[in-house]
């Protein structure tokens, strides 16, 4: 009898092991802040205060039947609190976040599946300019956990 219970608990216990495994597998790990790079998913004021970038996630539908929620970046003029502009980046499920370049008013974004792009501001608005060449100072989040790894091992 002793034994029987032995093995009944042994079994319980093994299976709550693997039940707990796979649980553990499947959970959510939200990125640590260095992995993020550059990129932040929170709201971001230019290098002069001038303005801030704020994320919203918004539902467009582009037929009856389908529709994708896209992060629109609204840019608020500081001072006045008033909207300067407003663009939609990329869909929300693979987006990391947008950072200003140190120097003038144009935005970065970045994107699992499509990478990353700059928004350039010319005459009060920002629009996306493919050719622009990132600078050396704005680190891509699979460039921040590279180097995360790297300085772990």
């Amino acid at each position: 009898m002793k034994r029987a219970i032995k093995v009944i608990v042994a079994v319980t216990i093994l299976f709550i092991a693997v039940k707990y495994m796979d649980w553990k597998q499947n959970v959510y790990e939200a990125p640590q802040e260095e992995e993020w790079g550059s990129f932040t998913p929170d709201d971001v004021e230019s290098f002069d205060g001038k303005f801030v970038a704020k994320q919203v996630v918004e539902r467009r539908s582009f037929s009856d039947t389908q529709s994708i929620n896209y992060v629109r970046v609204d840019v608020f003029d500081n001072e006045s609190g008033e909207l300067a502009d407003s663009f939609y980046a990329e869909r929300a499920w693979d987006f990391w976040g947008i950072c200003w370049e140190k120097d003038s008013y144009n935005i970065w974004t970045q994107s699992a599946d499509v990478g990353i792009y700059c928004y350039r501001y010319e005459d009060g608005t920002w629009s996306r300019d493919e050719k622009m060449e990132r600078p050396g100072y704005i680190v891509s989040r699979w460039e921040a956990k590279a180097a995360a790894k790297e300085a772990a091992e």
